[in-house]
């Protein structure tokens, strides 16, 4: 029995409708992330740079884990699976290099990155978070991280 394909929803063409998914999860990162696009570039979506933009989210986040307020996360990391599960190349490259490395990168001072996130990461969410891992240390963490 052949299982269908999944469909491709989330494009490099269309990457703003990434960032519309992710900030839905929690007005307050919509707000946040406006703003941000906002201040960076007037407002003007065609000039974003989008791992540094995306990366700001992470840091949005990284602050959330810090004060405990963790409740809108949840959804967020279900939006994530959702865009590696239906995304292009670019989409998919966006959240695994942009979000889950800039998390890991940026918080590696704060937090412990190697388990903190893992209770609101979907299946391919924690597969490619752990990837990402490995790629830089090796594999040997996940004997002493957990």
């Amino acid at each position: 029995m052949k299982t269908k394909p999944l469909q491709i929803q989330y494009t490099y063409s269309d990457l703003d409708k990434v960032y519309q998914v992710l900030t839905s999860t929690d007005k307050e990162l919509h707000t946040f992330f406006h703003k941000h696009i906002e201040n960076e570039y007037n407002g003007d979506k065609s000039l974003m740079l989008h791992y540094f933009d995306i990366a700001e989210i992470g840091k949005f986040l990284i602050d959330k884990l810090k004060k405990g307020d963790t409740s809108k996360f949840e959804l967020f990391f279900e939006k994530t699976e959702e865009i590696l599960n239906h995304g292009d190349a670019d989409a998919q490259n966006l959240i695994i290099v942009g979000l889950f490395e800039g998390i890991q990168n940026i918080g590696g001072k704060e937090i412990n990155y190697h388990s903190s996130f893992n209770k609101w990461l979907k299946p391919e969410s924690k597969l490619m978070w752990d990837y990402l891992i490995d790629f830089w240390e090796g594999t040997d963490w996940r004997n002493s991280k957990k």
